[in-house]
């Protein structure tokens, strides 16, 4: 009995075993690694301002835009940068980008019909130069009412324009009818009651992710 008991206190005073690290601390540690890098991104986005300022454009077009014919594209062209930042114009229809990126377009076309008979319509975007591939639209536009008083549709379309190379990428957007009587039409400010002057084109870019 006495070399039992013996045993038992050798046992006992023997060295305990080591045993991994809680997984409490580690959290705790991997929690405060976190809150550092929060509190740097939060730094580096309130240094620049109050707010989180990105690419925008709003353009237009106060001119009528004619078709040059059945065999040819219409670029559509804008004269009136309402409002953006990062976005411009060159030659009147390419539009450029200051950053790389995704771009969320949208445009809206006001057509108008000056023939005697149903016209079809197509609108698409170009990258650089080149056709997008699957950007196309089509619609059709009425015959005109009379010798004198135009029918009319309006024409949207959107889609995402990547931006990679700032120095050489450029947005065009075009368009196409069967029937030269097809124009961008704009329209004067208007009365009774006071209504406000109609653009022949309105497009808008928004920044919506980087690369």
């Amino acid at each position: 009995m006495a070399d039992k008991y013996a045993k038992l206190e050798q046992y006992v005073r023997s060295p305990q075993p080591t045993l991994p690290e809680s997984q409490v601390k580690y959290l705790q540690e991997e929690l405060r690694k976190l809150e550092v890098s929060l509190q740097g991104a939060y730094g580096a986005l309130t240094s620049a301002g109050p707010y989180i300022k990105v690419p925008y454009a709003m353009l237009m077009s106060d001119q009528d835009q004619l078709s040059a014919g059945t065999t040819s594209q219409n670029l559509v062209s804008f004269n009136v940068p309402v409002v953006g930042t990062g976005v411009t114009v060159e030659n009147n229809t390419r539009i450029k980008f200051d950053n790389p990126g995704y771009y969320l377009i949208t445009m809206r076309l006001q057509f108008a019909n000056r023939g005697n008979t149903v016209q079809e319509i197509e609108v698409w975007a170009k990258n650089s130069g080149a056709n997008y591939a699957l950007s196309g639209t089509r619609f059709d536009i009425a015959a005109r009412k009379s010798s004198d008083v135009w029918a009319h549709t309006t024409a949207s379309i959107s889609g995402i324009f990547n931006v990679q190379d700032v120095a050489t990428d450029y947005l065009e957007m075009a368009w196409w009818s069967d029937g030269a009587d097809v124009v961008l039409e704009t329209y004067p400010v208007g009365s009774s009651p006071a209504r406000p002057a109609v653009p022949s084109v309105i497009l808008t870019a928004t920044f919506v992710s980087g690369l």
